[in-house]
């Protein structure tokens, strides 16, 4: 515990064609053995706090669609994680292919759960039900680990014994954070409040399920006609269910793509979908918190020449 500082705890498209052998199979070294294989999940599971308890460890969900399975990294990095891989398919036809390359591509520190249909948070709360762990981290498929982001994570539970903390995603890690071998960077945690809520995204939150029981709503995210603030609503209903949240000094999760939620200005349904998310987590689309963040986030739609979109949908 000598890494943390507990400050305040008191007070939490993918390509047509698929990827080419060379490209899949560049270092056959580097391919899991036979008995190394993937846990590939026969249909959806449920596992109850009883289970999760005797599993005190920690498993990465990461979703994905299609052919985003092909941009799922192998994580070589953490050989004593857990993951699962939740894997949406528009077509079924393809699910045995698919099948074949998990299994020839990860190894055994992964389980892979293929569903049929779309939408980000039907695939997280699918992942959340299946997760065999007590403690959760939700990921995409395009993300890079922290070479201790296992040790931070537990370490940041044991010290807040919270259901949630949020990491905050970075562009990219420094050099000297990229070895393993170098000790844990010191972590320090402060209590959310509602509003720094809203600056958490999915790929920074870690969960304690045992604790957390909240869920996504699968109104809100990609692959639904409101594409964004699904992260802040399953926060804003953990809250107010009592349930400790927590935030991290420090991002174990490097992420260098835009998230979903960062552009909130440039359509009528990311403008309209940012409004309804206020509206959804606090009960009225004029509440403070709605009113404050137009206010403040109009200047950044003026910039982007888009602020007659934003300001003629958000309150919709």
């Amino acid at each position: 515990m000598q890494n943390i500082v507990e400050q305040d705890v008191a007070a939490s498209a993918t390509p047509s064609t698929e990827p080419t052998a060379a490209s899949r199979h560049a270092d056959a070294s580097a391919q899991p053995t036979l008995d190394s294989r993937p846990r590939v999940l026969v249909g959806a599971r449920q596992v109850d706090d009883s289970a999760r308890r005797q599993v005190p460890e920690l498993t990465f969900l990461i979703s994905t669609l299609d052919d985003g399975l092909y941009s799922v990294p192998r994580h070589d990095a953490l050989p004593g994680a857990r993951f699962l891989i939740v894997h949406q398919l528009s077509d079924s036809a393809r699910r045995e292919q698919y099948r074949e390359y998990a299994l020839a591509n990860f190894d055994s520190r992964f389980e892979y759960l293929a569903i049929d249909g779309r939408g980000l948070s039907k695939s997280r709360n699918t992942a959340l039900a299946a997760c065999a762990t007590r403690y959760a981290y939700v990921l995409d498929d395009d993300i890079e680990l922290h070479p201790q982001a296992v040790a931070l994570v537990m370490e940041a539970f044991t010290c807040t014994e919270a259901a949630a903390i949020s990491f905050p995603h970075v562009k990219a890690f420094p050099l000297h954070e990229r070895d393993p071998d170098r000790p844990a960077p010191p972590v320090s945690f402060k209590t959310h409040s509602l509003m720094s809520l809203a600056r958490v995204r999915s790929v920074d939150m870690a969960l304690d399920l045992c604790q957390f029981h909240a869920r996504f709503d699968e109104q809100f995210g990609l692959g639904t006609d409101q594409p964004s603030g699904e992260e802040f609503i399953v926060l804003s209903d953990a809250r107010r269910q009592g349930a400790r949240l927590m935030r991290a000094n420090l991002g174990i999760v490097a992420h260098a793509g835009v998230t979903s939620g960062s552009d909130f200005y440039s359509t009528p349904a990311k403008a309209r979908t940012k409004g309804r998310m206020f509206a959804r987590a606090t009960g009225s689309r004029f509440s403070p918190l709605s009113l404050a963040f137009f206010l403040r986030k109009a200047p950044v739609a003026m910039k982007h020449g888009h602020l007659a979109t934003f300001a003629k949908h958000y309150f919709r």
